[in-house]
């Protein structure tokens, strides 16, 4: 009887004790879920925004770094801003389009395209300032000569012009003390030629930047006593060569190469796109024009010419006709004093759109090219004419809304300009 009342006695869960239990798990699983949810999407914002700052930063102060030295050995006030017409035996065509003589040149784009930023300045050097010919070369064919050809030696990479004239790019290819006709000559031979032995144990290197119908100087040849030469350093400098960098951000390449600040030595034997920071997206430039013009995006300049205060900022190009590329040399290049720069970085991962369900990313609001309006945040040159920004368009890619983007902008001064005789 006992055990009879024993068993009747236990009993195993009613369906709605299951039932009560399993709603339970389910809310708490919910719950769970949803604090999953939160959290990565605190995880995405928060590795987002650390994202932004490692890329954009390092982006820029690479720039910063660039134009720090921009100008450096090139602070000639007679040369300066001259056209440069060169010749160069590893490039098709051999004759680069012309350059100007300046530390900065800046290629300025529209919409989504980045501008391109060139930099340019002499590398490590035994002579300090340009030096005068001793007397007129009378034929393009001849050879340079100066009055003290100290600090000169085999594989130096000069600068030769006049100004009001153009300048070229020789190479010297004999120690002046080594020259059975003159030590103060400059030869410049188009050929093989044996590099300092001191500096590259004797190589033999065939010359690149000597054109064999001579310098571009006219017929007759227009260098005379007023004409000056530049040293520029060694061309095989493993450490300091002289530099023409060119800074930009790559974009229409494959997906894994776009949104890429790279940077590339024109002057280099091979010129490679070297990737310095990634999830770059856009680059910004423009000069500091210390000229005495007023264009509203300066308050408060006396508006004097060459008094080393920034009167405007100004895209390319300074010289007139509105060509990229100067056909005639301008003094205008010695009245950029500062270049104005912002970089855009934008998140590595992608962000999920706010609203649950929806397809549509909204990380970043459209885009909107009103100076008036601030719903749109990518913006840059704050200033008198733009209190709210300029926007900077970062439509790439068609998925670019679904990324955050923090623009990182400074304005460098050019000490190796700002520091030059005139």
């Amino acid at each position: 009887m006992k055990l009879r009342n024993l068993r009747e006695s236990v009993h195993g869960m009613s369906i709605i004790e299951l039932m009560v239990a399993m709603a339970l798990a389910l809310i708490g699983t919910v719950v769970i879920f949803q604090v999953y949810a939160v959290n990565e999407e605190v995880r995405r914002s928060s590795t987002a925004g650390s994202d932004e700052q490692t890329n954009g930063l390092q982006a820029l102060m690479l720039i910063e770094r660039q134009l720090r030295h921009a100008g450096f050995g090139l602070n000639d006030s007679d040369l300066y801003g001259c056209r440069m017409v060169t010749y160069d035996n590893q490039r098709v065509p051999t004759n680069p389009t012309p350059y100007p003589l300046a530390a900065v040149q800046i290629f300025s784009n529209t919409g989504s395209t980045p501008d391109v930023i060139n930099v340019m300045y002499a590398g490590t050097t035994n002579t300090a300032v340009a030096q005068n010919l001793m007397g007129p070369m009378f034929n393009a064919q001849d050879y340079p000569q100066v009055g003290n050809p100290y600090g000169y030696v085999a594989g130096d990479m000069v600068i030769m012009g006049k100004n009001g004239a153009d300048c070229t790019i020789a190479e010297v290819t004999l120690n002046p003390a080594n020259n059975p006709t003159s030590v103060n000559e400059l030869r410049t031979i188009n050929g093989n030629y044996t590099q300092d032995p001191s500096l590259y144990m004797g190589t033999t290197v065939a010359s690149r930047w000597n054109n064999p119908a001579g310098v571009p100087c006219g017929n007759p040849c227009s260098y005379d006593e007023l004409a000056k030469v530049i040293n520029l350093g060694w061309l095989l400098d493993p450490t300091r060569a002289p530099r023409y960098n060119q800074i930009t951000v790559t974009t229409g390449l494959a997906a894994s190469q776009n949104n890429k600040l790279v940077i590339q030595n024109l002057w280099d034997q091979l010129p490679s796109l070297i990737p310095v920071a990634e999830q770059i997206v856009h680059l910004k430039a423009e000069y500091g024009m210390d000229d005495g013009q007023d264009n509203n995006t300066v308050k408060g300049s006396p508006f004097m010419k060459n008094d080393g205060i920034i009167d405007r900022y100004i895209p390319d190009p300074i010289v007139a006709g509105g060509a990229k590329y100067p056909t005639t040399p301008s003094s205008d290049w010695k009245f950029v004093k500062t270049v104005r720069v912002a970089v855009v970085a934008r998140s590595a991962a992608p962000l999920k759109p706010t609203t649950p369900g929806s397809a549509v990313c909204d990380a970043t609001p459209a885009f909107d090219p009103s100076l008036a309006n601030n719903t749109y945040p990518v913006r840059w040159a704050f200033g008198p004419d733009a209190p709210l920004g300029r926007p900077i368009d970062v439509r790439n890619s068609p998925d670019w809304q679904c990324y955050k983007y923090q623009v990182f902008e400074t304005t460098v001064p050019l000490r190796n300009v700002l520091w030059s005789p005139s």
